[in-house]
């Protein structure tokens, strides 16, 4: 979760993980706010609830990325491309095969 606030507390966002919004609360003396003003609010307390996300996105995305090694993370993702790369093999001769069959008359 992530939060912005402007206009003094008076608009607060909070944003999903996903970055959905997922509440506003608009206190009511917004209502006295003139239109370009409370629009102005409403978009400073996204861009803060969007740069804290993202903040907190980095963090998780470095923390993990440290504790991997590029050589290590590079052999298993070949190896598991050749893995997928057999297994499709035998799924395509399997399906042959079976195409073979079905045209044969018996």
């Amino acid at each position: 979760m992530a939060y912005g606030e402007a206009a003094d507390g008076r608009v607060r966002v909070e944003l999903a993980d996903d970055g959905r919004l997922s509440d506003l609360y608009l206190d009511p003396r917004v209502a006295y706010l003139p239109l370009e003003e409370l629009r102005e609010a409403l978009f400073d307390a996204f861009d803060m609830a969007q740069d804290t996300l993202r903040d907190q996105t980095d963090q998780d995305t470095s923390r993990y990325a440290a504790g991997a090694a590029p050589d290590r993370l590079q052999a298993v993702l070949a190896e598991a491309s050749d893995t997928a790369d057999r297994r499709f093999a035998e799924v395509s001769t399997v399906l042959y095969d079976l195409s073979r069959r079905a045209a044969r008359p018996w």
